[in-house]
């Protein structure tokens, strides 16, 4: 028996199956009673692009280069608590997974709640198709947790699989370190990994998406990869070349060429840059200087 199914018995149990066996359509919030004792504590509410700055404290910049499209909550209140769910419509399923990716962190997923998600009895995050969903319980009472994990699951039920991630593919699965995946959209995401330089430096422009991860080389040093690709190898030129001129001036740049550069940062870490055909591919915080290119 899970720890939901323990904690909630009688009347709770009984709303619990019920609901359960009912599918949602679209992304609808459970009502009054989807847990004997919780109801809505307000209506629902909705905001655009626009008004996203004044509902998020910090980091609207972030949802807004990734694809942001609406928010839509909607608290409940019972047992003395308030529990309270903010759903985010992104533009697709990529740019749900990139949010996700860069608001949870280290994954831990919580028992009881199918797909990804990551938290614990304070905030739970939740990935489904295009929606990216926190789910926050303000008393953080351990009791409340199994409320979150029913609502988590109805929400995913109401919720249709999102397409596939193919931006995923841009990063080589030998020597990934297993949950350090990202996906970039443009310069705030990609603070979150490294700094190259002012500004939209890899002109993702916020439609373009690119992705990092951590690695370890057969010594196993670590270091991060960052690949971008881009329409054609025109357009992938260009941008390598406006990287290389307006790299960040901490970065030393030591070896350079046609279509690769190579550079030590200010915390004397290498940095190697090159262009391939339509794709970037930039490694940073590399410990050990990586060997000279030959002509």
């Amino acid at each position: 028996m899970s720890r939901l199914d323990r904690t909630l018995r009688g009347p709770a149990r009984i709303a619990l199956l019920a609901l359960l066996a009912l599918p949602l359509a679209g992304l609808q919030f459970p009502g009054d009673g989807f847990v004997f004792g919780w109801e809505r504590s307000g209506p629902e509410e909705a905001y655009g692009p626009a008004a996203l700055y004044n509902v998020i404290d910090g980091g609207a910049e972030l949802f807004l280069e990734m694809g942001f499209v609406e928010l839509r909550v909607q608290k409940y209140q019972g047992r003395g608590a308030e529990i309270a769910v903010e759903a985010y419509a992104m533009e697709n399923a990529a740019a749900a997974l990139g949010i996700y990716l860069l608001k949870c962190g280290r994954e831990m997923p919580v028992a009881g709640i199918g797909g990804r998600n990551s938290g614990d009895r304070f905030q739970l995050a939740l990935l489904k198709g295009d929606y990216f969903i926190f789910i926050n319980n303000f008393s953080g009472r351990e009791e409340m947790l199994p409320v979150m994990i029913l609502l988590a699951r109805l929400l995913g039920d109401a919720i249709p699989a999102g397409a596939p991630v193919p931006e995923l593919d841009l990063l080589p699965a030998e020597g990934r370190v297993p949950g350090s995946v990202l996906l970039l959209r443009g310069p705030y995401s990609l603070q979150s990994v490294y700094t190259l330089g002012e500004g939209d430096i890899l002109r993702l422009e916020g439609r373009r998406f690119a992705a990092a991860a951590g690695y370890r080389d057969e010594t196993g040093a670590a270091y991060t990869r960052i690949v971008a690709t881009y329409e054609d190898a025109a357009l992938a030129g260009a941008v390598f070349a406006s990287l290389r001129s307006g790299l960040d001036p901490y970065h030393e740049v030591l070896e350079a060429g046609d279509d690769h550069f190579l550079f030590r940062d200010f915390q004397g870490l290498f940095g190697a840059a090159e262009v391939r055909a339509r794709a970037i591919e930039i490694r940073v915080k590399m410990p050990r200087r990586p060997p000279r290119r030959s002509k």
